[in-house]
């Protein structure tokens, strides 16, 4: 019997290869034969998808309802459909685009408490791609807890995380959203059209590309 991870997978999927018929929300406006789409949007039809196809209307409804912020969605997830809190994060002493909120996340929330904003956290997949000190945008945030000399490379959790088939992810405190798959980010870009609409891409050096990433308002 198919369960709500194939259906969500073959949703992102079929999505990510089809769809000609729509267009970053940024720039809708110009093609008006087009259904405007953005990062959470992708998600939000992924999982309806899903819920719908396993008979859960009830959560149909109320995913249709959480596409402002991305954390409360994901908080959804975990509180109420037992989903796990994975926590990532590929340096949380130096992240090379030189984020604060990387950093306070971890060692002001994360770490103390076990929760990401609005989301409770029950595993770590941490340091797994540390930026070298000799790295042009090496920073210490050793004023907030995090240490100044390099960090240690983890893979352990990492190894691990490569095997999920279907997750959905945030980044920035949720200014970012996109779907995971057995090692690869899906994402959509809410500035494009045509091809570069969609991108999939490795996790592990998904965190080179953080600072280009922006889907909220």
């Amino acid at each position: 019997m198919t369960g709500f991870t194939d259906h969500a997978y073959k949703k992102m999927i079929d999505l990510y290869n089809n769809h000609s018929h729509e267009v970053g929300s940024q720039i809708a406006s110009a093609y008006p034969d087009k259904t405007p789409t953005d990062c959470i949007t992708y998600i939000i039809n992924v999982l309806k998808y899903a819920f719908d196809k396993t008979g859960n209307q009830s959560a149909v409804d109320r995913v249709g309802r959480l596409g402002e912020y991305g954390t409360q969605l994901l908080a959804y997830l975990v509180d109420t459909h037992g989903w796990k809190g994975i926590y990532y994060n590929p340096d949380v002493n130096h992240p090379r685009d030189g984020d604060l909120e990387h950093t306070y996340s971890y060692y002001k929330s994360v770490a103390t408490v076990r929760r990401y904003y609005d989301i409770s956290i029950s595993h770590l997949v941490i340091n797994y791609n540390p930026t070298a000190r000799a790295d042009p945008n090496y920073k210490s945030f050793s004023g907030i807890g995090g240490q100044r000399d390099p960090t240690d490379k983890d893979t352990s959790n990492f190894d691990k995380l490569k095997k999920i088939k279907f997750d959905v992810a945030a980044s920035r405190g949720g200014q970012h959203t996109w779907l995971y798959s057995l090692g690869k980010v899906y994402e959509v870009h809410w500035d494009r059209i045509g091809p570069g609409l969609y991108e999939a891409s490795s996790f592990e050096t998904y965190s080179l590309a953080f600072g280009r990433h922006r889907c909220a308002t």
